[in-house]
C-alpha cells in the first residue's frame, strides 16, 4: 500500500455505463431513489418509480442518449470527467497528491471508488470537489451523504476537506466568460445571451437550499465581466420534472420568446461543468429545434468547460 499526502476526488452526478436500456434503467433506479433526489414518501413514489418510471422512461432516455453519445464508447459526462482527471494529473508534479473521479449514481460510485483507493493508498487528507458550481440539497448533499455513509462503517477517518461550492470563484467565472467571448468573436454577437441553470422544486429552497441565490449570484458577476445588462443577458432554468412547483422562468418559454421576436441568442449553462444529457440532448437538440422552427434568427449553444485546457487550473484554485 502507498502512502500519499492528499488524495482528492471530484465527483460528478454520473450516467448510464453502457448505451442500453438495463445500464440505463440501473442508473435512473439509483438516481430516483436518492431521498435527496425525490423527497416524497416511499410507500407512494416506489410503485410510480418500479411501474411507470422504469419501465417507460429507460426506453425514451435510450433514444436520447443515442443522439449525444460520446465517440469514445462512454456517455460524454463520463468521458469529460475523466479528461478533468486527466489534465489534473498532467499538471500534477507532486506524487504526494493523487487525483481520481467517482460519481453519485450509476457505476464508479463514491463508496466503489473509495473503497477501491483506500486498499490502493493511505492518505492523510481526502479533498471532495463536487462538480456542481452551486450548492444544492440535491446533489451537493447527496455527495456529502455518501462520502459520510462510506465513513460511518470505516475505522480510520482521514481530515476530510468538503468544497461545497464555487459559484462566485473568479477563475471560473472568468473562464465562463472568455467562452462566451470567443465564440461571439467567432460567430457574431448574439442579441441575447440566454444563461440557463438546472431548475429545482421550489420547496428545497423555502426550506434553505441556497441554489438559487448562488445561481443569480453566477449570473451577476458573469454579466459584469462581459458587461452586459438585463437588457441582453437572461437568466433561467431547464429540466423540471414531475408535477411540483419548480423555480422560474422557464428556459424553454425564453426561447420561445426569443424566437417570436426574431432574436439571435447564445445560450450557456454554467450550472453544468461537463456536458450531459441536459445540456446536448435537452437544449443542444430540443431547444434548438423549438427555436428553429419558429425563427430565422440564430441560435447558438455554447459548449461546458468539459476538457477546456484552462479548466485545470481553475480546478486547481478551488482546490487550494
Amino acid at each position: 500500500m502507498n502512502n500519499i499526502d492528499k488524495l482528492v476526488l471530484l465527483v460528478n452526478l454520473g450516467s448510464p455505463k453502457e448505451l442500453n436500456v438495463p445500464s440505463i434503467k440501473k442508473f435512473l433506479r439509483e438516481f430516483l431513489s436518492d431521498k435527496r433526489v425525490v423527497g416524497l414518501p416511499r410507500f407512494i413514489w416506489y410503485p410510480i418509480l418500479y411501474l411507470f418510471i422504469l419501465p417507460f422512461r429507460s426506453k425514451k432516455l435510450l433514444s436520447k442518449y443515442s443522439k449525444i453519445w460520446h465517440e469514445s464508447g462512454l456517455s460524454p459526462l463520463d468521458y469529460y470527467t475523466r479528461k478533468q482527471v486527466q489534465l489534473l494529473d498532467e499538471l500534477n508534479s507532486d506524487e504526494s497528491i493523487k487525483y481520481d473521479y467517482a460519481y453519485s449514481y450509476g457505476h464508479s460510485t463514491i463508496s466503489e471508488k473509495l473503497d477501491y483507493l483506500s486498499k490502493l493508498y493511505t492518505f492523510k487528507e481526502l479533498v471532495i470537489l463536487p462538480l456542481y458550481p452551486q450548492y444544492s440539497s440535491s446533489t451537493t448533499a447527496a455527495v456529502f451523504d455518501s462520502v459520510a455513509n462510506f465513513y460511518s462503517k470505516q475505522f480510520y477517518v482521514p481530515k476530510i476537506n468538503f468544497i461545497n461550492s464555487f459559484f462566485d470563484n473568479d477563475n471560473y467565472i472568468n473562464l465562463l466568460a472568455n467562452k462566451v467571448l470567443e465564440r461571439w468573436q467567432n460567430n457574431g454577437i448574439s442579441d441575447r445571451l440566454i444563461v440557463s441553470f438546472h431548475s429545482l422544486p421550489e420547496r428545497l429552497i423555502i426550506n434553505g437550499d441556497t441554489y438559487k441565490n448562488e445561481c443569480e449570484l453566477t449570473f451577476k458577476k458573469l454579466c459584469e465581466k462581459l458587461k452586459l445588462s438585463s437588457d441582453n443577458a437572461i437568466l433561467c432554468y431547464q429540466s423540471k420534472f414531475g408535477k411540483a412547483k419548480w423555480i422560474t422562468p422557464s428556459t424553454e418559454s425564453l426561447i420561445k420568446e426569443c424566437a417570436n421576436n426574431d432574436l439571435s441568442i447564445s445560450i450557456i449553462c454554467p450550472g453544468f461543468i461537463s456536458d450531459c444529457l441536459e445540456t446536448l440532448e435537452e437544449v443542444q437538440v430540443e431547444y434548438r429545434e423549438v427555436f428553429e422552427s419558429k425563427s430565422k434568427a440564430t441560435f447558438d449553444y455554447i459548449a461546458c468547460l468539459n476538457d477546456d485546457k484552462h479548466l485545470s487550473d481553475v480546478l486547481l484554485s478551488i482546490i487550494r
